[in-house]
């Protein structure tokens, strides 16, 4: 198959995927049906095409090479798994659980939860949302291990080493280097966390993975974020930016309600940059705020690569780029200027909100390094008995009870738990960057909005590491600035 024939097919086979992962998180559809897509394309699959895509990256480590060998082994990979994947997301579609004599749906209960104030009653309902997620984890255990299987039948010597030489990471290497950010951060985590429990009336010995979420669900901070404001102030933050939500052709924004519709705003690139959707089911709060501004990151990004590029250089690449401008529109929601001056609040409930903001990133990093590290030993060990790693490993950096059941339903394909980790050192280091360029009110600056729509336009064609050195003069990833900031608060 030509290269020009594969990037193409493979460009197709994309559209088709998103658009069905759209139209079953918009609630278009009741049910996931991957297995037709992935048949339509067999060929794309094959194992002489991937292999062949493996071998041209040995003669040639060009990005592009690159990014289409990446693309053709994680797609056989997900192909051969396909009917797992099917079978573990139509159950949990169609799944409900019972609470106050009502039944809720599986994929509804995370924001039933969050808003449950009786500590007994959130342990309760998580109870019946891990009762049904554990059913099906003899088929998660399947369906690692079956990727484990495929990536040796490639040659390679085991999954994390494909995902390392596919990518160019050293992923020990880099936690490692983000092991000072458990250990730098312990005191002030402990103490805000303790404090944070106490004021929910959560008994520290008692203290779960629901009490947390019910924390960071922040209610005393939903009159600071009106659910009728949000997508007019999305769309004034990107207008003075000179990003207009309007005049970006390719973007299409869902706030249609629907039953089956996801509670969590997420993005589709179904045709990049030509059919891009931002879905969002608005409630309010500043949880909706922070999902549907880290999503617009990725819209806008999306929406802007320039059209000529190749195939590989708008859909393939490092998934680092796209969530560093997640998390740089994410902050704005945190940052206390621009919710005095966008949103109206008053200033020290901002500056109260920042340091709870603070806090609800350093939980979620200390999470992730940590989740870093047990992914790391999944994957080089396999599957068995890792329910006991699981949990004393995210434990011991949580200093919660964390629920072993999790194990496998908290892990994610191809390690990408470090693609969020490195967008998160980098959009520190990007964040800086504007700051000194464009001052502190960068977010109403049409120059940082030119220099930022300079950076989507080159899709993914780029590693976060490569844009530290070209565009903001910094050495390479450096975790240190993000330390500083979590210990700011």
């Amino acid at each position: 198959m030509a290269d020009t024939t594969f990037a193409e097919r493979a460009e197709t086979f994309l559209n088709d995927l998103m658009r069905e992962h759209y139209q079953v998180g918009a609630g278009l559809k009741e049910t996931l049906e991957l297995a037709a897509i992935y048949e339509r394309n067999a060929d794309l699959f094959a194992e002489a095409t991937v292999r062949e895509r493996v071998a041209a990256l040995r003669l040639d480590a060009s990005k592009e090479t690159r990014h289409l060998a990446d693309f053709a082994v994680g797609s056989f990979v997900e192909n051969a798994v396909k009917e797992l994947s099917e079978s573990i997301a139509n159950a949990e579609l169609k799944a409900t659980v019972e609470w106050d004599d009502k039944q809720i749906p599986y994929k509804n209960i995370r924001p039933v939860l969050v808003r449950e104030p009786e500590y007994r009653r959130r342990h309760d309902l998580q109870a019946r949302q891990f009762a049904v997620m554990v059913k099906q984890n003899p088929l998660r255990v399947q369906r690692l291990n079956a990727q484990h299987d495929l990536a040796r039948g490639l040659g390679f010597a085991d999954y994390r080493a494909m995902i390392e030489q596919l990518r160019g990471w050293d992923l020990p290497k880099f936690h490692k280097q983000l092991n000072p950010l458990l250990s730098e951060t312990e005191d002030i985590f402990e103490r805000e966390l303790g404090t944070r429990l106490s004021a929910a009336r959560v008994p520290r010995q008692a203290a779960d993975t629901s009490d947390v979420a019910y924390v960071l669900s922040a209610p005393e901070f939903d009159a600071i974020f009106p659910g009728e404001r949000l997508v007019p102030v999305l769309a004034k933050t990107l207008e003075r930016m000179g990003v207009s939500l309007d005049s970006t052709p390719g973007l299409t924004l869902d706030t249609g309600a629907r039953p089956l519709k996801s509670p969590r705003a997420f993005c589709a690139p179904v045709r990049v940059p030509n059919e891009v959707y931002l879905v969002i089911k608005p409630i309010g709060g500043q949880d909706d705020y922070r999902a549907l501004f880290h999503e617009s990151g990725h819209a806008e990004h999306f929406s802007h690569v320039d059209a000529a590029l190749p195939f590989a250089f708008r859909y393939l690449g490092d998934e680092a780029i796209s969530e560093t401008f997640a998390f740089l529109f994410e902050h704005l929601t945190q940052n206390p200027r621009w919710l005095v001056d966008v949103l109206r609040a008053p200033l020290r409930e901002a500056e109260k909100y920042w340091r709870f903001a603070l806090f609800h990133k350093l939980w979620f990093l200390r999470r992730y390094v940590a989740k870093l590290e047990y992914e790391l030993h999944l994957h080089d060990e396999g599957p068995s008995g890792m329910e006991t790693a699981y949990r004393d490993i995210l434990g011991d950096a949580l200093h919660i009870t964390i629920p072993p059941e999790r194990y496998l339903d908290d892990v994610d394909d191809g390690l990408y738990v470090a693609g969020y980790l490195r967008a998160w050192v980098f959009e520190m280091q990007l964040r800086d960057f504007m700051v000194e360029h464009f001052g502190e009110g960068w977010y109403e600056s049409r120059d940082a909005g030119g220099f930022l729509q300079e950076l989507w336009a080159v899709g993914l064609r780029d590693a976060v590491d490569e844009i530290a050195q070209t565009r903001i003069g910094a050495p390479g990833l450096d975790p240190k600035p993000l330390i500083e900031e979590l210990l700011s608060g």
